[in-house]
């Protein structure tokens, strides 16, 4: 899978987690577990830490 790709899967899952959490369907501990998992299993610490400083870290 290309780069381009697996961002695009990523952010993808990131916003599915976002929309759990947002509507209860998850709680803030699950959703900082499943996102750390993710990040890591996709290697896209980066990624992550780019969208951090965009997102005001509104999750932790």
């Amino acid at each position: 899978m290309d780069d381009d790709k697996k961002r695009e899967l990523f952010l993808h899952q990131k916003e599915t987690l976002d929309k759990f959490l947002s509507t209860g369907a998850i709680s803030q501990a699950q959703y900082d577990k499943s996102y750390g998992d993710l990040v890591v299993k996709m290697g896209m610490e980066e990624v992550a830490k780019e969208l951090t400083a965009t997102d005001g870290d509104r999750h932790e």
